[in-house]
């Protein structure tokens, strides 16, 4: 019994005395004009997270926020024994209403703060996707156009999209019909595809977080996605991937 006791009574003692070296250690670390400088640009750096738009059955991706990660930039800022704004650490701080826990709604576009947009292209032909080969583009494939280029398609790096998900190598699922929902394990795009005057309809379509899909069935098709291209950036736009525009 008496052995159980002292046992017992070393391992509180060691406990109790890292609580009180660590106590100690955080109010010596707390007087210290770097944490305190630290601590009272907490609310200046603070950047709030924008929730996802839910409306329906469809859902805009929202933004994550900011904040300063203390320890870190404390710890960092020591190694120089003085503070200084560029040397802090933030942290991400992210949605509420986030799209990662809602993906039974069809996602309609990107968020509306950055100036980004993504273009899908619609291709049923090996030559014509190699001659499209950009990894900002998104590529919108049939089931049987993925089996049958599978080996091809694992070499690239763009995010591709189908109708059916019960493919391992597509990134986000896609639907035409607005009032469907989702029953996929990935985010699932709504977007009808641009089949004819493309400048016109990408001009009256073009915004910020706009998913513009395209069907490209020949090289006629390439020269008017090349246009489109340099529309969309003469425009003061971004092209950016999918994973880009839809990042929270």
């Amino acid at each position: 019994m008496k052995k159980i006791f002292n046992i017992t009574f070393t391992i509180l003692l060691v406990y109790f005395s890292f609580y009180y070296t660590n106590k100690v250690s955080n109010f010596i670390k707390d007087k210290d004009p770097i944490m305190f400088k630290i601590k009272s640009n907490l609310n200046k750096y603070y950047k709030e997270p924008i929730n996802a738009i839910i409306n329906d059955n469809t859902i805009i991706p929202g933004v994550s926020g900011l904040t300063i990660n203390v320890n870190e930039s404390y710890t960092k800022m020591k190694k120089v024994n003085t503070y200084l704004d560029n040397m802090l650490v933030f942290d991400s701080v992210k949605p509420t209403i986030s799209l990662k826990d809602n993906l039974d709604k069809l996602v309609i576009s990107g968020n509306k703060i950055n100036n980004n947009v993504s273009i899908l292209l619609k291709i049923n032909d090996l030559d014509i996707l190699k001659k499209l080969n950009n990894q900002d583009y998104n590529y919108l494939l049939s089931e049987d156009f993925i089996n049958n280029n599978i080996d091809y398609l694992k070499t690239i790096n763009n995010n591709i999209i189908s109708i059916n998900d019960n493919i391992n190598l597509i990134d986000y699922c896609y639907t035409n019909n607005i009032k469907s929902k989702s029953v996929c394990n990935k985010p699932t795009i709504y977007s009808n595809p641009i089949t004819y005057n493309y400048t016109y309809n990408t001009i009256n379509n073009l915004d910020n977080g706009s998913i513009l899909t395209y069907q490209v069935i020949n090289d006629n098709s390439i020269k008017e996605i090349n246009k489109v291209i340099s529309t969309i950036k003469n425009s003061g736009f971004n092209i950016v991937n999918l994973d880009t525009l839809l990042i929270e």
